[in-house]
């Protein structure tokens, strides 16, 4: 190989090399929701984060972070997880399904995408749980949405904020943790899904830079006990806002 070829290929290769260097990861967590299975009705949870370099989204890695399935103990600890947001989740334990074994595939209607959910399929989709005598059949209802992510942005591409919930699904606490990367004007209230205000967490009030977490009990303004279901946590930052879901179960 001449002098000039082997230049011209390791000035590629260091090009290659300072691209990967400088992409930028982001992590999309996504929650099961009202996922119910056709025995007895029980129904699973679960939450995954989804880590993926800018621009790459389809490439990335789904690691669950909580995972509760009927008829059996196991959990995200110790079930394998393998999560393709173009197709279908599939969630696992090796060995015989009659004794202690999971087999559950969700497959999806749609593919996920950073700010968008899907159902699934109520036809593909399936389970096979054992443990506790033995479980097999369909999905009456499900979907995987999006719940926290880098939120929102000052308008120029530069994030102001960020906000993540965990646990979520909660009871009977979970807790919102939000970044600041520049002093803002900031609110954060507690909607359910008609849009009704029912818990001010954060009045409207000038916060500086920097890392925060508050927690929140399930309860309204008057220290009331909310009823379990779907509720959606506004957080307005300046000028911009993310709206994000959060489940309360009891």
């Amino acid at each position: 190989m001449n002098v000039t070829k082997f230049l011209q290929l390791s000035l590629i290769a260091c090009a290659v090399a300072l691209t990967a260097a400088g992409v930028r990861a982001e992590v999309v967590e996504y929650s099961l929701e009202n996922v119910v299975l056709d025995d007895s009705s029980a129904q699973m949870s679960g939450t995954f984060t989804w880590t993926y370099d800018v621009g790459d989204f389809e490439n990335g890695v789904g690691v669950f972070t909580f995972l509760e399935i009927p008829f059996t103990a196991h959990d995200h600890t110790d079930l394998t997880a393998m999560v393709d947001v173009g197709s279908s989740v599939e969630i696992t334990l090796e060995g015989s399904v009659h004794d202690d074994g999971v087999d559950i595939t969700l497959v999806l209607m749609q593919p996920l995408t950073p700010t968008s959910g899907t159902a699934i399929d109520l036809t593909m989709s399936h389970y096979e749980i054992g443990g506790n005598g033995f479980h097999d059949g369909l999905f009456l209802s499900g979907s995987i949405e999006p719940t926290a992510a880098t939120a929102v942005g000052d308008g120029n591409g530069a994030p102001v904020a960020s906000l993540a919930i965990h646990p979520n699904p909660f009871n009977p606490v979970t807790t919102l943790s939000y970044d600041l990367s520049r002093p803002a004007s900031l609110r954060i209230g507690i909607h359910d899904l008609s849009g009704r205000l029912v818990r001010t967490l954060v009045a409207e009030q000038y916060r500086p830079a920097g890392g925060f977490t508050i927690d929140w009990r399930g309860r309204d303004d008057a220290g009331r006990a909310l009823p379990s279901g779907m509720y959606l946590v506004h957080m307005k930052a300046g000028d911009e806002s993310v709206t994000r879901k959060v489940m309360l179960t009891k």
